[in-house]
C-alpha cells in the first residue's frame, strides 16, 4: 500500500472538507491506511472536553469520490452520526 505524496495530500484534503462540512467547532484528525479503506481518528471538542472517535472511508472515495453525490451523502451521514457528541460551530 504505497501512496504518493500527492495522493496522501488529496486524502487529507478530502477528510478536511468532509469534517468542515459537518461544522465541527474544533477538531484534529489523523488518517491511517487499512486494507481497502482508511481509518480516520478524530479528536473533537465535546461538552465534557475532548473525545476521540474512529471513522472509516474507502480509499477510492478519498482519492476520487468527492464528485459522487450519493457516496458523499452516505459517508457524511455516517460520520455525522458517529460525531454527534462533538460541539458544532455556533451559527450566530
Amino acid at each position: 500500500m504505497d501512496f504518493s505524496v500527492e495522493e496522501l495530500a488529496q486524502m487529507r484534503t478530502t477528510v478536511t472538507a468532509l469534517l468542515d462540512e459537518l461544522h465541527l467547532d474544533a477538531y484534529l484528525f489523523e488518517i491511517e491506511p487499512k486494507p481497502g479503506l482508511w481509518e480516520i481518528n478524530v479528536e473533537c471538542a465535546t461538552v465534557d472536553g475532548w473525545s476521540r472517535f474512529q471513522l472509516t472511508a474507502a480509499t477510492d472515495y478519498l482519492l476520487h469520490g468527492r464528485d459522487d453525490a450519493v457516496a458523499h451523502a452516505v459517508l457524511l451521514d455516517n460520520w455525522r452520526d458517529s460525531l454527534a457528541a462533538c460541539k458544532l460551530k455556533s451559527t450566530v
